[in-house]
């Protein structure tokens, strides 16, 4: 066998990191471009209305992915606590699609989570990065608005799907 055939170690690594780079820029853009078209969906639509309860409607989107778990939501380096990297993409690709609204209300979120498959997941893991990031792309100006909270697990969908519903709750 010839010595050209054969790849030192470093080559081996710059090849296998230039593929695993090229996968990651891959997915990224893909969920980037289902987040656009769904934004441009939701700019031709009326975001704000009011449901048959008396509440103002002020999001109600899908989005095709799924929040990173709270388990995956934090990254560690010494005594410090950063937000991981799909924490960070997860909250970039929110921040593309949901509108600034910057409600001071009383909220209440109606959230419903489909799973790209079937294993077992404690659904209530998955609220922080979503709630966190309706604060990021400036929905509204702090978690604690956040009165109600409706949690529902649905369907095994490809890919992931959240399905939002975020409505202004009337004083009576």
């Amino acid at each position: 066998m010839s010595n050209s055939l054969r790849w030192s170690e470093q080559q081996l690594e710059a090849h296998l990191n230039k593929h695993e780079n090229k996968r990651k820029t891959s997915v990224v853009a893909r969920k980037l471009k289902n987040g656009m078209s769904l934004a441009e969906k939701l700019k031709q639509a009326s975001i704000s209305e009011i449901n048959s309860k008396g509440e103002n409607v002020i999001l109600s989107c899908e989005i095709g992915l799924i929040p990173p778990s709270v388990n995956h939501y934090w990254v560690a380096n010494g005594k410090k606590r950063f937000l991981s990297d799909k924490a960070r993409q997860f909250h970039e690709v929110i921040r593309l699609i949901v509108p600034s609204h910057q409600s001071t209300s009383r909220l209440k979120l109606d959230v419903t989570f489909h799973f790209p498959n079937r294993q077992c997941r404690d659904i209530d893991n998955y609220l922080k990065a979503t709630i966190d990031s309706l604060v990021k792309c400036g929905l509204c100006k702090d978690d604690e608005q956040f009165d109600e909270l409706l949690v529902k697990r649905g369907n095994v969908v490809k890919g992931g799907l959240i399905r939002l519903v975020v409505s202004e709750i009337c004083d009576e």
